[in-house]
């Protein structure tokens, strides 16, 4: 698939659908001007609606809502025995969500440890080709919250020279970062993205900042240098400035 098979329309209106043998076209309407889209299949994402209908929650005064169980921050519902996770709740419906849950739940039963989910490094990936991961905040989101203290860096995957040998150089890594650099939000379009996010999850989990990964030591040639490139470019400003440069000129007169 190319760049030019795929058109996004953002905002716009259903109007009409209609099929017929092996067809299907969609009438649209995006800023006052309408037009037909025509396809061989169409494929509706309105997200999932948690079954918990046969589970018996009202007898056992349990409060739910359309999109779930309602828990707290330790996944226990308003009856504080009984504790709930997964996607019957109302929160992320991912696997991995699950698993960290599910771990919740257990320090919260067998160890008594008053045990918090704490979502702030929850991955996504879309398994598109090339790959889409997200985690942390998006630069909108990042920018309501901290304002004008936030930082963006876009490195393109054309900077790769893994992405440039094998000719998969559609992508790019951005991250958001705040003032003094630490890590807030990380996207990535690229081969594999949902295997290189990790390093991302990580650094948002413990509140590092570019610093450490400009420090890694990563393997050459691998998709994941993107993070070493950000990085760079995050210091490239101090470490070229004029200061640096007269502080280097001063350390060459001290004896050695």
């Amino acid at each position: 698939m190319h760049d030019a098979d795929i058109a996004v329309r953002e905002h716009a209106t259903i109007e009409r659908a209609t099929h017929g043998p092996g067809t299907v076209a969609m009438t649209v309407r995006q800023g006052g001007e309408r037009a037909v889209i025509t396809g061989s299949h169409c494929l509706i994402a309105t997200g999932r609606t948690p079954a918990i209908g046969a589970l018996g929650l009202d007898a056992a005064g349990i409060a739910s809502t359309a999109r779930g169980i309602t828990v707290d921050g330790r996944l226990r519902t308003n009856q504080r025995h009984v504790f709930a996770l997964g996607d019957v709740i109302d929160g992320p419906r991912f696997t991995h969500a699950a698993s960290y849950q599910a771990g919740i739940v257990v320090r919260n039963i067998a160890f008594r440890l008053p045990a918090q989910v704490d979502y702030r490094a929850l991955p996504w990936v879309t398994y598109a080709d090339p790959e889409l991961a997200h985690v942390g905040l998006t630069e909108a989101a990042a920018r309501t919250r901290h304002g004008d203290r936030v930082g963006v860096l876009n490195v393109p995957l054309a900077r790769n020279d893994r992405a440039v040998v094998e000719r998969r150089t559609a992508g790019s890594l951005k991250v958001v970062v705040d003032r003094g650099g630490r890590i807030l939000g990380a996207s990535i379009l690229a081969p594999a993205a949902g295997e290189i996010i990790g390093l991302w999850c990580l650094a948002i989990s413990r509140k590092l900042t570019l610093r450490a990964v400009a420090g890694l030591m990563l393997p050459y040639p691998t998709f994941g240098e993107t993070a070493k490139a950000a990085a760079s470019d995050y210091y490239k400003p101090a470490l070229f400035s004029k200061t640096t440069r007269r502080l280097v000129g001063a350390l060459g007169w001290l004896p050695r």
